[in-house]
């Protein structure tokens, strides 16, 4: 079976598999790894709990199927939140690394879970103005053709 959601999960897995040897800063200055999330970073309830930064989210957005006989498509956000405090607001940087790192990684493979092909269009931006300072931002908009449905019964046997 092929689904929206089965592709998102197999997104979060692809993305923490490519960066698990990247460490980063999370808000508290310490290097730690990516943290994926499927579709919003987790609520807070306290101070205590986890810094989600470094992150990136795995957004579904929309799909299309325009006929029976044509795969489905999903648009897919991947989007990067990275905190870097550094004086020279060069934090962008390791947003635009990260998504040209993925970019590459998925247009490379072409193909994940066996069944998910990422297509055109595909779009990124990062945030341009550095106002959010400490906190840096940016993603992309990935398309994905999904399987075509199966016909089950064929009627006229």
């Amino acid at each position: 079976m092929s689904t929206p959601y089965l592709l998102q999960v197999a997104l979060v897995e692809e993305i923490k598999a490519l960066f698990a040897d990247t460490r980063l800063k999370n808000s508290k200055g310490e290097e730690v790894a990516l943290n994926v999330y499927s579709q919003f970073v987790p609520g807070k309830r306290s101070d205590q709990d986890d810094d989600p930064f470094p992150y990136a989210i795995v957004r579904l957005q929309e799909g299309n199927l325009s006929a029976l006989t044509d795969p489905e498509t999903c648009n897919v956000l991947i989007f990067f939140g990275i905190w870097d405090d550094s004086l020279n607001f060069q934090g962008y940087k390791d947003v635009l690394n990260a998504i040209t790192r993925l970019k590459i990684h998925l247009f490379a493979k072409k193909i994940i879970d066996k069944r998910y092909q990422i297509s055109y269009p595909f779009d990124w931006a990062i945030d341009e103005d550095g106002k959010n300072h400490p906190y840096y931002f940016g993603g992309m908009q990935t398309t994905w053709m999904l399987p075509q449905v199966q016909q089950e019964v064929h009627l006229f046997e």
